[in-house]
C-alpha cells in the first residue's frame, strides 16, 4: 500500500477532475489523466481508491475520444529503424488503442468502426492496418500517435532497446 499523496497531489488531482468533468468537450483529456491515475496506482504512488477520481471524470460524457493532433503530417517521427526490429518486438505498438484525429476522420484513409468511434479497429489485438509481415499498409496516412510515439523508452516494448531485448510476451 503506497503513502498517503500530498495534499497539494490530492487537491490539484481533484480539482483536475472537476473541472474536466465540467467541460463537454474532455473525452480525449479524460482519457490522458485517466492513464495517469492508473500508471500512479501501478507505481505504487497513489492508493486505488483515487480510480473513483477517473469514474467522476469519465461520468455520463460521450465515449467518443479524437485524438488532438492539428497536423499529423508535421509531426516529427522518432528516428527508430522500425522494421528493422518489428522481428524482434513483435510491433507491439500495433497492439495499442489509437485515437484517430479530426484530421484522420475527415481524410477518410483510415478505417475505425462505429462501435468505437475514432480508434483504430484491431483484430486479435492487433491493428487492423497491420499486414502479415507486421508492416503498416498505412504508413503514410497513419495517425498523429503512430508518427510521434517513440518505442525506446517503453517497458511495454523493451527491456533494452539499445541492446536489442524486447519485453517478455
Amino acid at each position: 500500500m503506497p503513502d498517503e499523496p500530498s495534499p497539494d497531489l490530492v487537491r490539484e488531482l481533484e480539482t483536475l477532475a472537476d473541472q474536466l468533468a465540467a467541460r463537454p468537450d474532455h473525452a480525449d483529456l479524460a482519457a490522458r489523466v485517466e492513464w495517469l491515475i492508473d500508471v500512479m496506482i501501478l507505481r505504487g504512488q497513489l492508493p486505488p481508491r483515487f480510480k473513483q477520481l477517473a469514474a467522476k471524470i469519465r461520468g455520463e460524457k460521450s465515449k467518443v475520444q479524437l485524438a488532438m493532433f492539428r497536423d499529423k503530417y508535421a509531426l516529427a517521427s522518432p528516428d527508430i529503424d522500425c522494421a528493422a526490429r518489428i522481428p524482434l518486438c513483435g510491433a507491439r505498438c500495433c497492439s495499442f488503442d489509437v485515437s484517430l484525429s479530426a484530421q484522420d476522420v475527415a481524410e477518410r484513409k483510415l478505417p475505425f468502426e462505429l462501435d468505437q468511434p475514432y480508434m483504430l479497429p484491431r483484430v486479435e489485438g492487433r491493428c487492423i492496418c497491420m499486414d502479415a509481415a507486421g508492416a503498416c499498409t498505412v504508413y503514410d496516412h497513419r495517425p498523429g500517435a503512430c508518427r510521434a510515439y517513440d518505442c525506446r523508452h517503453d517497458p511495454r516494448v523493451w527491456i533494452d532497446f539499445e541492446n536489442r531485448i524486447p519485453q517478455q510476451r
